[in-house]
């Protein structure tokens, strides 16, 4: 197994890989600079695109384009040759109390995008998990979230949803709607461990979860048992993802947000891209089904009730 840095840009807050097999690009954010990035895996190649907005979480759209979180709300990215936003389409807004944002976010196997919303200050758990669906419209489908990070999801279909302040994941049963019907307790972890962040499954249904604090990335089968640890060369890990043409490349964000100038200096490649080779392979990843719009246009969208009477969305240029 082989662990580099491939994009050592010293990121804030590194969120939301992303593998593109159209374009051959692993795609990340960085949620605290706000700013688009993108990693040529063939040429090596980096690309940094700075936003006026926060962006928190990618997927794949079936057109080709991207679907992503952040302060706008729901939004459909156009991208240009030269891999910079060539238009944005907000599909959808969701009202929040003041101060909260997105956080990650996943498109599911039915073609369903899910990203997470939380107090960006982490002092109340006000945060809620809602669902994308392919015609437009959005549900809160659970509150009182913390840190809401994933979710990622079995191949049965079964939603793994990690509230990471509360350093616990929950197994969500959905309907065919999208709608949990049950759930039950997937796994906990002690203080020393960490604080479970971004998951990918790989192609044998088990789960890589980056630790925040933690120093590593730990597989997990898909009963929730902890079956390996690979230590990394960054206290905080973040997002991981497969890509490469042969999804057998790991790739995980990291950040320096927090971190003092003495715990820097003893982690250079703090808010890189890292990648790992020589461990096992992944999935596809899913593509949001709905569809794409002509670029430029901006719909109206569609508005879901959050939590907290008091909503006034999001202030964009809160970081």
């Amino acid at each position: 197994m082989i662990i580099r840095a491939v994009s050592p840009v010293g990121a804030k807050l590194g969120e939301g890989a992303l593998w593109d097999p159209d374009r051959e690009i692993l795609w990340w954010v960085d949620i605290k600079a706000p700013a688009l990035h993108a990693h040529h895996v063939a040429s090596g190649a980096n690309h940094r695109h700075p936003l006026p907005f926060r962006l928190t979480a990618l997927g794949l759209t079936r057109g080709g384009k991207l679907i992503a979180s952040g302060d706008p709300g729901f939004v459909r990215l156009s991208i240009a040759d030269d891999l910079s936003i060539s238009a944005c389409d907000v599909l959808a807004t969701v009202d929040e109390p003041v101060g909260n944002r997105f956080n990650d976010g996943q498109v599911d196997g039915e073609g369903r995008f899910w990203a997470g919303t939380m107090d960006d200050a982490e002092a109340a758990a006000r945060g809620s998990l809602y669902r994308l669906d392919p015609d437009g419209s959005v549900a809160r489908v659970r509150g009182g979230i913390m840190v809401p990070n994933g979710p990622a999801f079995l191949a049965d279909g079964t939603m793994l949803v990690t509230d990471s302040a509360a350093q616990r994941i929950t197994a969500v049963t959905l309907d065919a709607g999208g709608n949990p019907v049950a759930e039950r307790p997937f796994a906990a972890f002690a203080p020393e461990q960490g604080y479970p962040d971004g998951m990918a499954v790989d192609a044998d249904d088990h789960v890589w979860i980056a630790f925040w604090d933690g120093w590593c990335l730990r597989r997990l089968s898909p009963e929730g048992e902890i079956v390996r640890e690979i230590p990394l060369p960054v206290q905080r890990p973040t997002c991981p993802a497969f890509g490469g043409r042969d999804l057998d490349r790991l790739y995980v964000t990291s950040a320096t947000v927090g971190l003092t100038p003495e715990a820097l200096a003893r982690q250079p490649l703090a808010g890189a891209l890292l990648c790992l080779t020589g461990v096992t392979t992944g999935r596809s990843p899913a593509r949001f089904a709905g569809q794409d719009a002509s670029e430029g246009t901006i719909p109206g969208g569609s508005t879901a009730a959050g939590p907290s009477p008091e909503t006034t969305g999001f202030d964009p240029h809160r970081a």
